[in-house]
């Protein structure tokens, strides 16, 4: 292979119905272990929550995803070499269309890892089905087409149901006319996939890698709970796969073995099948290239450090060569060549937004804005976790609105995939539904119905059998917790608790270690109710802090960015830092522990009692950190920080005397939660870090929408425009006036409306907010590190930091929620709109920034095409002539039900059913401010396109 010292690492992106990104930390530690080679690394990113770190990247860029943007910085940088595999599907696209432009050639930029005819083989339909044909592995039968009309033959040849894939568009159609209507209906065009629709068969995958040596290894088997035809990310994920017999198994390997030599395939691939449970028929579906959320499952499951083994392949290092536990002190050297095992269960759970769980039908298309995992011994403690995280009925476990359910609505959630299927099974069990019938309704494996009949059998037994020792150790077991064992019993918690202690029932936490072979930089465990304890407290310093999994799911993304930066941060400092949460990504802190825990203060209890830490941080999990801290303050844990209950009381006379102090000719300073705004309100957010005497501002954001307050929801930006810069400073101003009064000790956010000269606070408190991985990429300094010490006991003034703002970084960073259609609800035309995560556009100007962010969320706006713009405001009407000049076909409210032919929205207030129809169809949606800035940019780049002036004879 070639010498080469630059390396450009293509990383973690937004999440997009037809393109899933892996994340950011799969990013780092790819870059980390390219910088561990002696590689100088080049990243590329557009996610906000990739924190900067000179341990990862040499030279950092936040910009969009887009094989346009990312040819620029090749042509600035002119890297040795381009890694595609650990950015996901979005990655391998990119490098595809720089490499058939001819740039890598021309810059002599070497392709690492599988080379580019393996992407294009995987990557095309097309060519993947005539790949597995070739090599004799069955595949289910599909063509595709351009023609409507064809699509309609090739489904009548095939048989009905099937499935249909267009675009962004995926669905089952059962008969001719639902297949007309997804084609019609379709989003991003192109050509049409008819696939046969083989809706009963498991969904088992594979994840395998293989070098440049040809060895290959099976890292883990995954099954799906729902059958094919859900998207795995929608579904249950559980590895290793409970129904696989040996002899199925084997064929899989064999056959995903057979693609990754014929492509030649130098790194890890995730491999799709449909198996049919009443027979040895298979079916290979898909051969994906690189990290992906499978493999982040199997490094959490077995220990085996994918992200890094996949990079150093990629490097040209062959699996025999490469040492595993090479970064653990002391620990035995266990090559990558190995197959690891696993001695526990561990599954991953979607999460849907709990404003939108309604049952709404599941299907190809993604809907899910997040996942959990859980683990255990036994299937149904793994279950069981699941339900408690996703459900929040500690008491009940199942909620009273879904045992209200009538037999038509339960017989539908058990008959059709759906967020609430898992709840209606448990429903159904109660209602004395066997097992066979359950699995024969809703074509799911009789494992898993099983597992749950026997926690609702555990459920009934306990009512029947209140007190009884013996059938408290194995309700606890399973999982239940205290708070639904005491409901149950009609008892009290802290009297469970009791119950448990005096009969030696207490949680034991075993290691994710490859059954004790690989030996993880940062030691994952989970809670079990065994006889050894695998979790020893080690160090004289140790510090947990707290992972959310509750909210929403975009916000446990930002929230784990800032849980899993603040470990490297303790580390740093001396102290041991420990983990606690249910993040599904690998963590990238040496030194650190994770418990796999859904936050449960009961489990965190159990987990202080064996660490014993000098205190622990909960305002990283954000509101939910905020709930279990009040309880660990009744509990007499220290807890770093202050809390939402114990900042310091101010009289409201006091509080507004104080504020009106702060008042000033220019401006007025109120505070009122429930402050009424209108459409000419301005919305501000504030991050910062207080000691309890100073006050470090990371930054003010200003949104961009109309009557939206809710930073990380809306389109925002910092700093706040130009023409604000005053109410900037008097924002700064209130959040470190407020902050000394309150006696905020840590991370400090607020919200404030600006509206006819008055700046009213609506909220402040102690709580890192989803934005600060963005704000912190807009600072020059070290802002976690920074709080890391505040929260530890140190002063700003030890780190010569002042109150007021920190030195910021020149140009001005747009913050963009990324969107996209999630579930379609019972009797609704229009589907949900869910958010799944952020990406940010920087530049010198405004209106660069909002080109770059949109273009990062895969809504490139355009310099042409047909804008649906408001009518009657005086904003509009003075853009009009402006687009119209730039070549924009201009078009009005009546366009607003159809948008297949509209490249652009501009309005200030549009209503909910328009945003959810311009998500689906991928149009952007600009507010007019916004629309102003943006054309100024293509103004300044448009040249003057009018008819010669007549001569004076004509």
């Amino acid at each position: 292979m070639t010498n080469f010292k630059s390396v450009l690492v293509i990383g973690s992106g937004p999440v997009s119905s037809a393109q899933p990104a892996t994340s950011a930390a799969d990013t780092d530690l790819s870059c980390r272990a390219l910088v561990a080679a002696g590689k100088t690394v080049i990243l590329v990113t557009s996610d906000p929550n990739v924190f900067r770190d000179q341990r990862m990247a040499t030279h950092f860029y936040v910009s969009p995803l887009t094989a346009d943007f990312v040819s620029q910085v090749i042509r600035r940088e002119n890297p040795d070499a381009i890694i595609a595999t650990a950015g996901g599907q979005i990655a391998l696209d990119i490098v595809r269309t720089i490499a058939a432009s001819g740039l890598l050639d021309q810059l002599h930029v070497e392709l690492l890892g599988s080379p580019l005819a393996a992407i294009n083989q995987t990557e095309d339909g097309e060519a993947f089905r005539q790949l597995v044909a070739s090599e004799k592995i069955p595949l289910p039968e599909s063509t595709y087409t351009s023609s409507q009309q064809e699509a309609l033959a090739i489904a009548n040849d095939i048989g009905y149901p099937v499935m249909m894939r267009r675009g962004q568009t995926r669905g089952i159609a059962r008969n001719s006319s639902e297949l007309v209507d997804m084609i019609t209906d379709s989003i991003g065009g192109g050509r049409i996939l008819i696939e046969r629709a083989i809706r009963s068969f498991k969904a088992v995958e594979l994840v395998v890698m293989r070098d440049a040596a040809d060895t290959c290894v099976l890292l883990g088997t995954l099954e799906n709970f729902d059958p094919v035809g859900v998207n795995p990310v929608n579904t249950v994920a559980i590895t290793p796969a409970q129904s696989l017999t040996d002899s199925d198994r084997s064929a899989l390997r064999a056959a995903s073995f057979k693609v990754a030599r014929a492509i030649d395939l130098q790194g890890v691939a995730t491999v799709s099948f449909a198996v049919e449970p009443t027979s040895t028929n298979w079916y290979m579906l898909k051969f994906r290239l690189g990290l992906a959320w499978g493999t982040d499952l199997v490094e959490r499951a077995t220990g085996y450090p994918v992200a890094t083994v996949n990079t150093a392949v990629a490097l040209g290092r062959n699996l025999a060569d490469i040492n595993i536990n090479g970064d653990v002190p002391d620990a035995p050297r266990m090559v990558a060549a190995i197959e690891p095992g696993i001695d526990a269960i561990v599954a991953r759970f979607p999460q849907f937004p709990q404003s939108g769980l309604s049952g709404a039908k599941l299907g190809p298309q993604l809907a899910a804005g997040g996942a959990i995992i859980t683990a255990g011994r036994m299937l149904e403690s793994v279950l069981l976790q699941g339900i408690y995280s996703l459900r929040q009925s500690p008491t009940t476990v199942i909620p009273a609105s879904m045992r209200a359910w009538d037999e038509d609505a339960l017989t539908q959630h058990i008959i059709h995939p759906s967020d609430l299927r898992l709840a209606a099974f448990w429903v159904a069990l109660e209602r004395d539904y066997t097992v066979e019938e359950l699995a024969e309704l809703a074509h799911v494996n009789r494992i898993f119905i099983a597992a749950v009949a026997t926690l609702v059998r555990t459920a009934s037994n306990l009512a029947q059998n209140p007190n009884d020792r013996a059938l408290l150790h194995t309700a606890k077991s399973y999982g239940f917790l205290d708070t639904t064992i005491a409901n149950i019993w009609s008892s009290s918690e802290s009297e469970v608790r009791a119950l448990r202690a005096d009969a030696g029932i207490n949680p034991t936490f075993k290691a994710l270690d490859g059954m004790g072979l690989i030996q993880q930089p940062t030691a994952t465990y989970y809670a079990t109710y065994e006889q050894e304890n695998e979790s020893v407290a080690e160090g004289t310093k140790r510090v947990i802090v707290l992972a959310p999994n509750a909210a929403a799911p975009w916000l446990n993304l930002a929230h784990e960015s800032i849980s899993t930066k603040m470990l490297t941060a303790i580390n740093d400092a001396g102290y041991t830092p420990i983990l606690v949460g249910s993040s599904p990504r690998p963590l990238i802190c040496p030194g650190a522990k994770h418990y796999i825990s859904n936050v449960s203060p009961e489990l965190i209890r159990d987990i202080v009692d064996i660490e014993q830490p000098v205190g622990v941080i909960c305002q990283t999990a954000g509101r939910e950190g905020s709930s279990v801290a009040r309880m660990l303050s009744k509990l007499d844990i220290p807890v770093l920080g202050s809390t939402v209950g114990a900042t310091r009381k101010v009289p409201r006379a006091q509080l507004d005397a104080i504020l009106d102090g702060l008042s000033d000719a220019q401006w007025r300073v109120a505070q009122d939660r429930n402050v009424k705004t209108t459409t000419s309100a301005t919305h501000l957010a504030v991050d910062a870090i207080a000691d309890g005497e100073n006050v470090a501002v990371m930054g003010v954001i200003n949104s961009l929408e109309q009557n939206e307050s809710r930073a990380g929801t809306v389109l925002a930006v910092t700093p706040p425009r130009k023409k604000a810069a005053p109410m900037t400073d008097k924002a700064i101003d209130i959040t470190v006036t407020m902050s000394k009064m309150m006696g905020l000790v840590g991370f400090v956010h607020a919200d404030m409306v600006v509206e006819d000269g008055t700046i009213t606070v609506t909220f402040i408190g102690p709580s890192a907010s989803a934005t600060v991985p963005f704000l912190a990429k807009t600072l020059r300094c070290d802002a976690i590190t920074l709080a890391c010490r505040v929260l530890l006991g140190q002063k700003l003034e030890d780190s010569n930091v002042e109150s007021g703002q920190l030195p910021q970084a020149p140009g001005v960073h747009v913050l963009l929620p990324v969107l996209r259609s999630g579930l379609m609800a019972p009797g609704k035309s229009i589907p949900e709109t869910v958010q799944t995560g952020l990406v940010m556009g920087s530049d010198l100007s405004l209106g660069k920034a909002l080109i770059k962010a949109f273009a990062a969320a895969h809504e490139p706006l355009l310099d042409h095409g047909t804008v649906l713009l408001e009518e009657g405001t005086e904003a509009s009407h003075e853009l009009a002539p402006r687009l119209a000049s730039l070549g924009f076909q201009i078009v009005g409210h009546e366009h607003a039900q159809q948008l297949n032919d509209v490249q652009l929205i501009v309005m200030n207030e549009p209503d909910d059913q328009l945003r959810r129809r311009a998500t689906a169809h991928t149009v952007p949606v600009l507010n007019t401010v916004a629309a102003d800035a943006i054309l100024q940019v293509f103004e300044a780049r448009a040249f003057s396109l009018a008819p010669l002036v007549p001569t004076e004879n004509e």
